[in-house]
């Protein structure tokens, strides 16, 4: 469910590529990656990419309150250890997923972020190579 208690799912972002991001409030490299997703969706967005947000937090409030901030611009859903557990363990955040216009994962980024080695594979993907 996202923050507006609609459920998102990721099959209706089939032919798009998907930069999926496992963060939480009290994540300081997520806080730092957080507004390179917002220029990407506003800048990749017409190209095909989706940016989505999963929060590990426990706290919806805590989320709105970052998500308002940091002025998102693409869907939160709230992750739990369930949905964590679908993506292999979380055992440390944050965790981005790329994955492909058929929805397969490309490239796993753990821990603290190198952004142009993202962007450079997104853009590959978004390209078609």
């Amino acid at each position: 469910m996202d923050l507006d208690h609609k459920r998102l799912d990721l099959n209706t972002y089939r032919g798009k590529v998907v930069l999926l991001n496992l963060w939480a409030t009290w994540c300081a490299p997520c806080q730092v990656e957080m507004p390179s997703f917002v220029a990407w969706q506003k800048t990749y967005g017409p190209r095909g990419l989706q940016v989505i947000g999963i929060s590990m937090d426990d706290d919806p409030a805590l989320v709105r309150s970052m998500n308002g901030k940091l002025k998102l611009n693409y869907p939160v859903v709230m992750g739990d250890v369930k949905l964590g557990d679908l993506y292999g363990g979380v055992l440390g955040l944050p965790i981005t997923f790329l994955i492909d216009r058929h929805g397969v994962i490309q490239a796993e980024f753990q821990g603290e972020p190198d952004m142009n080695k993202i962007e450079k594979q997104m853009q590959s993907l978004l390209s078609g190579h």
